[in-house]
Parts: C-alpha cells; sequence; structure tokens
C-alpha cells in the first residue's frame, strides 16, 4: 500500500460553513495507474463517476483532497478513477458497502483505498448470476445512438415448459443478478424470481440492460437538466421499445402484450422508468419506479401532467425516508399528479421506507414486493 504524504491543515472561518467537508486519500493502491484521476461518487452527485466538481486535487506536500460544500447531514459515497470499472473495493476484490458520511464525523475525512476493481484479476471475481441467467449470443445494436449493449437474460424455472411468460425489463443491468459486475451489491432478482417461483408459482423472463458506464447519464435523461447536460434518453427508450423488445419476443417464448411488460429502474434509472411508462403506456403495463431522481429536470412533472390515461396501468413507487432532499417530497408529487390524471388506487403504490436509502440494497429488497403486487401475490 503506497502511503500518500498528506498534511492537516488548520481550517480558517471557511472551513467552519455548515456543511463543508474536506475529504483526504490517506492511501491508495501500489499499482494505481499515475495517470488515475480519483472522483467521490455517491448520492450527492446521483452517481456519475466523472464529474469534474467531484475530482480530487493535489495540495499542499502532495495530498489529494477533494473540499465540497453544503454536504448533506448524511451521505453514501464511493471513490473512483472516473468510471466504474475502476470503484474501490476491498483486498481480495468484493464489492464493498457505500461508505456513509454523517455530520458527527466532522469536516475532515481520511480515505484508504485498499484496491481498485480494474485492478483485480478477473479470476478472482466470482461470478453469483444463478445458473439461469445467460448473455444474449451477441450484444444488442443501438442504432439510434450507434452503440452496442450487452443484454443478460433470467429464465424461470419452468422455461422448458411451452408456454409463454411475461418480461421485466431492468435498467442497470450490471446490478440486477451478479456482484462481479456490480457496482455497490446487487439486486439479487435471480434469487427474488426463484423464490416467487418456489413459493407463489410465478415465472417470468427478467431482462437486465446494462448502463452506458460514461453515457449513462445521456442515456438516462430524457431531457437536458439546468445545465444542458444529458438527453439521449429518448434515443434509449426508443431502442428498448423498437429494438430490444421486438428481438426478446422474437427469440424468446414471451407474453408480449402491455399488461405482461414491466419497466423497472432506480436512481437515474427510476427517472427512466416512469418516462418510458408515460410515453410508451401502450407496451408497459406495469412500471417500477425505485428513487427516481427527479429533480433531473421539472419535465417529468409536466409529462405527468399532460398524460392522457386511458388504460388500466400499474405504476410502484419507491423512496427511502433517508435519501437526500428533495427525493421524498418529489415521489409524493408525482404520486399526487398521477392521481390527478386518472390513476386509481388499484394503479398506485406508493411506499416511502422510513430507514431506506439510495442503494441496491434497499433496491433489491423492494423488487419482489412490487412483482408481488403487480401480479396480486401474497406476501
Amino acid at each position: 500500500m503506497k502511503k500518500l504524504l498528506f498534511v492537516l491543515v488548520m481550517v480558517g472561518l471557511s472551513a467552519s460553513l455548515f456543511g463543508q467537508v474536506t475529504f483526504v486519500l490517506k492511501s491508495i493502491p501500489d499499482d494505481t495507474p499515475r495517470d488515475s484521476k480519483f472522483h467521490l461518487v455517491g448520492t450527492i452527485n446521483d452517481w456519475q463517476p466523472n464529474l469534474s466538481e467531484f475530482e480530487f486535487t493535489e495540495g499542499d506536500f502532495g495530498s489529494l483532497s477533494l473540499t465540497l460544500k453544503d454536504v448533506p447531514d448524511t451521505l453514501e459515497y464511493k471513490i473512483c478513477r472516473g468510471d466504474w470499472i475502476s470503484v474501490e473495493v476491498d483486498s481480495v476484490g468484493k464489492d464493498i458497502d457505500n461508505r456513509i458520511y454523517v455530520d458527527s464525523i466532522g469536516s475532515m475525512v481520511m480515505l484508504s483505498i485498499p484496491n481498485w476493481r480494474d485492478r483485480i484479476n478477473p479470476k478472482r471475481l466470482v461470478s453469483t448470476a444463478s445458473k439461469n441467467v445467460f448473455f444474449t449470443p451477441t450484444s444488442i445494436e443501438i442504432p439510434q445512438l450507434d452503440r452496442r449493449r450487452t443484454v443478460r437474460v433470467y429464465f424461470p424455472p419452468n422455461y422448458s415448459s411451452r408456454q409463454g411468460f411475461p418480461v421485466v425489463y431492468l435498467l442497470d443491468g450490471q446490478n440486477v443478478f451478479d456482484k462481479s459486475t456490480a457496482i455497490a451489491d446487487e439486486w439479487q432478482v435471480d434469487e427474488a424470481m426463484d423464490s416467487l417461483f418456489q413459493k407463489r408459482g410465478l415465472g417470468c423472463i427478467v431482462i437486465a440492460i446494462y448502463h452506458g458506464e460514461d453515457q449513462r447519464l445521456n442515456e438516462y435523461t430524457p431531457w437536458a437538466n439546468a445545465n444542458k447536460e444529458g438527453g439521449d434518453g429518448e434515443k434509449f427508450a426508443k431502442f428498448i421499445v423498437r429494438d430490444l423488445k421486438p428481438y426478446i419476443d422474437k427469440y424468446y417464448r414471451t407474453v408480449p402484450d402491455r399488461n405482461n411488460t414491466i419497466i423497472v429502474g432506480s436512481s437515474m434509472g427510476g427517472l427512466m422508468a416512469l418516462y418510458m411508462a408515460l410515453e410508451y403506456p401502450k407496451v408497459f403495463g406495469k412500471a417500477a419506479v425505485f428513487s427516481p431522481t427527479l429533480s433531473w429536470s421539472s419535465e417529468i412533472f409536466t409529462k405527468i401532467e399532460k398524460f392522457k390515461k386511458r388504460n388500466f396501468q400499474q405504476i410502484y413507487l419507491y423512496a427511502g425516508k433517508q435519501e437526500k432532499s428533495p427525493m421524498v417530497r418529489d415521489v409524493k408529487k408525482a404520486n399526487r399528479l398521477l392521481k390527478d390524471v386518472g390513476f386509481s388506487e388499484n394503479e398506485l403504490m406508493l411506499n416511502l421506507e422510513r430507514f431506506g436509502r439510495n442503494s441496491e440494497l434497499y433496491w433489491g429488497r423492494e423488487y419482489p414486493k412490487a412483482i408481488r403486487w403487480f401480479f396480486k401475490l401474497k406476501p
């Protein structure tokens, strides 16, 4: 472990302002590439791994530090080198829980990085995906964006029967089945679906669509924000509807109608899931929207207000009360607006979890609850 020289500098009056915190990289692995750039990624920046304003810079005596103003009372975060491939892991290459900053820690945080995901020998990364999970034979072309995408498919235990199956489309596919590919942790969707089949007899095909790494923000935002960032979400949604879904329906035994087609996403993916349910109500009869980043653009609320509801459609909304503001407020607003445009109590479910946070752990727990509600299954 290479020790980085750092110095603790007396903090002046400006550092005593509420919410200002300095993060210092105390040590990093010896094999860290010399040209690396280090970023803090977390709930404070919607988990975007390469934003320049969250990059560590070299200070006095060679220390690498990052000072943030207006840090919330509670912050979940990790350190990476500009993308999720190079996120920090533990000394043997396993994913670690999100780091948590609370204001009682103080205004300076010392960080030691045990290892980086991309510096681990791939043979040491053991897949946790079940035997029912496979990659599609080839990556899928996204003609709207001139790139390709990895897709994994979960088959229910009774797929050998000749029946058709409902299909769940899940965004941020790296995190769905497999801890060896996940950002922080996996949702364990394969285990959840196996359990639902064993206990309730429900079999579904699950399509895990990998995000585009440094293009994730662009692909998961239907509109640009106030800083003119993002905005390729409309094209990405068209890819799923016009290219991916027809491919899945052609090669796998699906029930392709809207009542058996579900879109699921969290965080930025939650924003996309809600957008896609509203933009393509004839395709997606069910949507699970977890911790959606509705604060990205007010256009999502305008989208709801202008929605012309014509058919029965189920939307499951979730937010954790421990998530940063304005998450809970925005989800409540979305729920209210959806009721205003005609969604009934049988079509809307709102769960505001008291201790919930913005993380895969909580979304993975919520996923089977949403599936049971969609299909009217007992807990």
